[in-house]
């Protein structure tokens, strides 16, 4: 188990494209990192540097990490939330910066799923919103709990959009620069329901950049079989806890 520090330091030294891009299993880190680290995948976009002693954690390690969080020191999970949301949000601001995006509005769309990683994404969402950018929201099965319910209105109240269904791939290449991926987290498990595996397709079809809230989408999934990430630079994990 990693000490309190080393695990505060995963869990604010967010992963971006900008400094700690991961892929999906098999493929290759950006070429932010260390020479060493360089693979044969590239990005066209300007990439910041940061710190190379990067902690990658697998599926369980992260659960552990949560579970310590929670019964040794205390931590609840709106705080986990809004720490986790803010850090995505600032991993944003620096591998996509306001200047370096290619549509003229600063739109990103937020795709939440209904459990704790949606919860990211909506805190996320309303983060990008205070640093200039304009997110969209589709958040198509919100749960029946205060905290959840919270976090939307704290996003009505700041005028950010809801969609009501999800865009058609060629709809979110024109009208986004960025998707944020914040359906489905480290902990999920088994088959994927609808109106989420529709949800997938679509975003597999897209040819935008995927930043994704812990893992891409899907991962653990036994059904979706072949994850979000099907191009090297497009995906970017953005959280390990």
């Amino acid at each position: 188990m990693l000490s309190i520090r080393a695990l505060f330091g995963i869990g604010f030294l967010v992963s971006s494209r900008a400094s700690t891009v991961l892929s999906q299993p098999g493929t290759c880190s950006l070429p932010s990192l260390s020479n060493s680290h360089r693979k044969d995948c590239f990005s066209s976009r300007p990439l910041s540097t940061m710190a190379h002693n990067i902690n990658y954690l697998g599926q369980e390690e992260a659960q552990h990490i949560d579970e310590e969080l929670f019964s040794e020191y205390g931590f609840s999970v709106d705080q986990l939330m809004e720490l986790a949301g803010l850090s995505c949000a600032t991993a944003v601001t620096r591998a996509y910066p306001l200047s370096s995006l290619l549509k003229s509005r600063p739109s990103l769309l937020v795709i939440c799923g209904p459990g704790n990683n949606g919860g990211d994404g909506l805190v996320c969402a309303r983060h990008l919103k205070l640093f200039g950018y304009e997110p969209t929201v589709l958040y198509p099965k919100r749960p029946n709990k205060p905290l959840f319910q919270g976090l939307t209105t704290q996003c009505e109240k700041m005028e950010i959009p809801f969609l009501t269904e999800m865009p058609e791939a060629a709809v979110i290449d024109e009208a986004y620069n960025l998707v944020i991926d914040a359906i489905f987290g480290f902990s999920f498990k088994g088959a994927v329901r609808e109106p989420f595996g529709t949800i997938l397709d679509a975003l597999k079809k897209t040819t935008v950049p995927i930043a994704s809230i812990d893992i891409p989408s899907g991962q653990f999934s036994s059904v979706v079989s072949d994850p979000i990430p099907d191009q090297c630079p497009r995906v970017s994990h953005l959280k390990p806890k």
